[in-house]
């Protein structure tokens, strides 16, 4: 399994130029995708008035909990990034000198971009469908950028986002299991 991971790395790190060189160092920046973020809160604004406060908590919660997750499970597998593993760092394509922190598994960029594309999908998307391309978009890009940077192997972004989309989707059921638990006075609209 660990081959099949190296030759996937290999084969998509290897196809570096300098136009992807910019575009998946700037992918990769969370602040690049503040327009993004606008859009999302003026659409929760729109859909939940005064009680917008309820998705943004359930955004923070989602945001810390894959988090959260994968950093235990990144200390407990230890498996070192390419850019870390001295077989394997010589050959690894990097931009910008950058080589990620020590440990690579599951990604953690692939969990939270997935994890809050499934959540975001799930609480206003789906009437929104330009939302819903954009959020996955922006996730497989997030995700992709990690390989293509040589910090994370596939098998650690597909985990990640696999990971990271189960609990988008279990915190969205927990988002309207509580929301439609509150009292009538402080409920969203539907």
């Amino acid at each position: 399994m660990q081959q099949i991971d190296e030759s996937i790395l290999f084969f998509l790190n290897g196809m570096h130029n300098t136009y992807f060189d910019a575009f998946f160092w700037c992918g990769t920046n969370m602040l690049t995708y503040i327009p993004l973020y606008l859009i999302v809160f003026w659409l929760l604004y729109k859909q939940y008035g005064n009680k917008i406060w309820l998705p943004i908590l359930f955004i923070i919660l989602t945001v810390v909990l894959t988090d959260q997750i994968v950093n235990l499970i990144k200390g407990n597998v230890q498996r070192l990034r390419p850019t870390r593993n001295p077989d394997i760092a010589p050959f690894i394509h990097t931009v910008n000198g950058y080589r990620g922190g020590q440990f690579s598994f599951p990604s953690g960029h692939a969990c939270n971009t997935f994890g809050m594309a499934v959540f975001l999908y799930r609480i206003i998307a789906p009437k929104h469908l330009l939302l819903t391309i954009a959020l996955f978009a922006w996730a497989v890009i997030m995700a992709y950028s990690r390989i293509y940077l040589g910090v994370h192997f596939p098998g650690d972004v597909l985990v990640g986002a696999l990971l990271g989309s189960l609990l988008g989707f279990l915190m969205s059921k927990l988002f309207y299991k509580t929301k439609n638990t509150l009292p009538t006075s402080v409920k969203t609209p539907s």
